[in-house]
């Protein structure tokens, strides 16, 4: 009987560690669209070379974006794209 507690709390502790990580790793997966390079974006479905370079040029030239939804100012990036973006990135440093 002992046993099957300590095993219980062993598990019981082991979720509660694995649940708390996964939350973590969770939240913070998302990089800073305006720390993002070439080859950051590259890695995004249906951004290549030329298109990464311009949206680079984009937020270097804005001093940052303040939104996500500052990219649709961007020729070629629509709302299929955005929301593909949106799964990589956020805006976590806002322009000053």
């Amino acid at each position: 009987m002992r046993i099957r507690k300590t095993i219980i709390v062993i598990l019981a502790i082991s979720a509660i560690i694995l649940g708390t990580a996964l939350l973590a790793a969770g939240s913070g997966s998302l990089m800073d669209i305006n720390k993002a390079t070439v080859e950051d974006l590259i890695a995004v479905k249906g951004i290549g070379q030329k298109k990464a370079e311009t949206i680079v040029s984009f937020i270097t030239e804005r001093g940052g974006l303040a939104s996500m939804d500052d990219l649709t100012e961007v020729k070629g990036v629509g709302p299929k794209l955005l929301d593909e973006l949106k799964k990589h990135f956020e805006v976590k440093e806002t322009r000053n």
